[in-house]
């Protein structure tokens, strides 16, 4: 895209064409034209910037100086090795299956479900005017 000179200015023209007809319907003709000039540099000023950057970004690569070698499968191969931990796995998997199994069959008293005891049941039928006012102090100091 470098020195396309009539990409430039067909898309400039373009742009200067657009504009100009789109402002003729709301302004007299002087404006638009004047208009259509300042689009033309606009989009011949984009056009250039768009060319350049699609310049670079297409080019090929520099080339590689003579003294260095370069291999000719360079960045094609990929080369991992991932440890082997399958063993240390399986043995962590053992410890756990063995703890899980002794200490449910040797303590299945102590396994045994248990119902929770909560500390006290408070009915609302009567309630204690400094336990009301205790709750109170403790849900307004948080």
């Amino acid at each position: 895209m470098k020195g396309s000179w009539r990409f430039t200015i067909g898309f400039g023209a373009f742009g200067a064409l657009l504009i100009c007809l789109l402002s003729l319907s709301n302004n007299p003709l002087g404006t638009s034209l004047l208009r259509g000039l300042y689009a033309f540099l606009a989009f011949a000023a984009l056009a250039l910037v768009v060319g350049f950057v699609l310049g670079q970004l297409l080019a090929t690569g520099k080339p590689a100086p003579s003294g260095a070698e370069v291999p000719s499968d360079r960045g094609s191969v990929l080369d991992l090795t991932i440890p082997d931990e399958g063993e240390a796995l399986s043995e962590m998997m053992k410890e756990q299956w063995a703890d899980g199994k002794s200490a449910t069959a040797t303590d299945g008293e102590a396994m045994s479900f248990q119902p929770l005891q909560p500390k006290r049941v408070v009915s609302l039928d009567n309630p204690n005017p400094e336990e009301v006012a205790q709750a109170i102090r403790r849900l307004t100091d948080e």
